[in-house]
């Protein structure tokens, strides 16, 4: 059975180059099947983070075997909106967070995070590496 495609959090990345099994098994199957999704806050996330240009090297290695969403101008309105409606609710999320729930929501994907707080954003699909 085909998985869901996913749009996958910075956290996962992050358990995938730590060699986490689970990360890693995931990550690996559904980039066979040609269901991972990526956008530049994720990238941005994880390249900020890298020790060396062999880190570099292995993070931008990984996303060639994604598909890459463009963020329009769109996207930026729209994640705009999904963060005003939120505050409303008393609900504040990081930006960047924001923009990857309104990229996965627009683009009929889930969300592969441990981050909880993607739970709060009503119409999102969350799924975590074993749940």
């Amino acid at each position: 059975m085909k998985t869901s495609a996913s749009l996958v959090d910075t956290s996962v990345w992050i358990d995938f180059f730590k060699g986490v099994p689970s990360a890693k098994a995931l990550l690996e199957k559904l980039v066979a099947e040609d269901c991972v999704f990526t956008a530049g806050p994720i990238l941005f996330e994880l390249l900020q983070g890298v020790k060396s240009s062999e880190e570099r090297k292995q993070v931008k290695d990984a996303f060639l075997a994604t598909h890459y969403l463009e963020i329009t101008p769109d996207d930026w309105e729209g994640a705009a909106s999904m963060a005003s409606d939120l505050r409303a609710k008393g609900i504040t999320l990081p930006m960047t967070d924001i923009l990857i729930a309104h990229l996965a929501k627009a683009h009929h994907l889930e969300v592969l995070s441990f981050d909880h707080h993607f739970d709060q954003i009503p119409g999102l699909k969350r799924r975590e590496p074993g749940g």
